[in-house]
């Protein structure tokens, strides 16, 4: 059992579903094994380090793994067992957000500006249902610290007030 596994996705992607609309959150399971060296206690010898950095490198790159595949499938909380574990989740948690951001910001901006119509952005086809996703994509990225608000301002073509609104359908009717 592992967090990859299918059934694992499967009983996950039920609970997203059962409980869509509900406002629970979901969070996803933790990474077990853990980025502690074996050589500690003692003044480690070259190979001793070297192990510890391998072991070390090795269960960052899992959890590394592990939190991109919670993000990618809409778990946006996750638990962490050991504070060595922090560093691997929030590079893999701003790099999620920073890497799709500028194509969000150009569908987020295309789409506003088209108010509300449906909207194909070079070979993206967007809609009412997709705006909601993009500027929760903002919030979530402003809410890991992964960009600040005055960078979110700048790069959703929204303002401040309306990022805060939470609300596409409310942005789209405000500005029609």
């Amino acid at each position: 059992q592992h967090m990859l596994h299918p059934v694992c996705d499967f009983a996950k992607h039920v609970m997203q579903v059962a409980l869509a609309g509900t406002g629970i959150w979901l969070s996803d399971g933790a990474t077990n094994i853990m980025p502690v060296g074996p050589h500690r206690g003692t003044t480690p010898t070259g190979a001793q380090r070297d192990e510890n950095r391998r072991v070390v490198y090795r269960a960052w790159r899992l959890q590394a793994e592990h939190v991109r595949h919670s993000l990618v499938t809409g778990f946006y909380q996750g638990w962490d067992l050991h504070p060595a574990q922090l560093p691997a989740r929030y590079a893999t948690v701003y790099a999620f957000f920073l890497d799709g951001l500028d194509a969000a910001s150009d569908r987020l901006r295309n789409f506003v500006q088209k108010a509300a119509q449906a909207t194909l952005a070079g070979e993206v086809f967007d809609d009412a249902a997709t705006g909601q996703g993009l500027l929760n994509y903002f919030l979530r990225a402003m809410n890991c610290g992964a960009m600040t608000e005055s960078e979110a301002v700048e790069m959703s073509g929204l303002t401040l007030e309306e990022l805060r609104g939470r609300s596409f359908a409310r942005i789209l009717k405000a500005r029609s």
